[in-house]
């Protein structure tokens, strides 16, 4: 099993989807279940019509039906993505889920279902934990309070997602001349990176773009 991409609700797919076409930069693919994929250079992202869901989308030899894992929902499929055109310069980087109980994700991801885990540090200054699994090339990023809470018992939940990008103060002045609410850049958390938020256009979703700089 492989983390294949996203699903990301919305209650207006006919205004998603040209908002995600100019944030992503590539048209969808219409589905037979009624949703929009749009594939990227590393993953891909569904645009589902119900404002409430978010998922994280899994391709396996022998797909199960949708599940709750921890209160993220998981959707399974037996089809891969379709290539990406051959022009596409976004993919995603990370997808941000928000725990109160990182130990228990990790007993979870790694332990049971075998994704590696890439990075475990708590950044006291900044009262956060981050856990990094990987898998199909994507990040799954668990990020939690420090301290960690007495009370363990929430629900997981799917937050945002972040973008990796070639050139982004082109592609940033392009939503900007669109009418999209973007941050200016700023140095990311990860050294070396260059990092902008998308605050409007995104059907709600936090939505980080990220460029690797050097």
């Amino acid at each position: 099993m492989r983390l294949a991409g996203v699903c990301l609700g919305t209650d207006d797919l006919a205004a998603a989807r040209p908002a995600y076409e100019l944030l992503l930069g590539v048209s969808p693919t219409p589905r037979d279940d009624g949703t929009l994929r749009f594939t990227l250079g590393r993953g891909s992202v569904d645009l589902v019509p119900d404002p409430t869901f978010r998922a994280l989308r899994f391709v396996a030899e022998h797909p199960s039906p949708g599940a709750t894992v921890r209160g993220v929902q998981i959707v399974t499929s037996a089809e891969g993505d379709e290539p990406p055109p051959a022009d596409t310069a976004v993919a995603i980087d990370h997808v941000v889920v928000h725990t109160v109980d990182p130990d228990g994700a990790i007993v979870w991801w790694r332990d049971r279902m075998n994704l590696r885990l890439a990075f475990d540090r708590e950044f006291p200054a900044r009262h956060l934990r981050l856990v990094f699994f990987r898998s199909g090339g994507l990040t799954l990023e668990y990020a939690s309070p420090l301290p960690a809470p007495p009370d363990r018992s929430g629900d997981d939940r799917i937050h945002g997602v972040s973008y990796r990008v070639t050139d982004l103060a082109t592609r940033r002045q392009r939503l900007v001349a669109a009418g999209v609410d973007v941050s200016e850049p700023r140095p990311g958390m990860r050294p070396g990176t260059t990092v902008a938020t998308v605050r409007s256009a995104t059907a709600g979703v936090p939505t980080l773009l990220l460029q690797v700089d050097g």
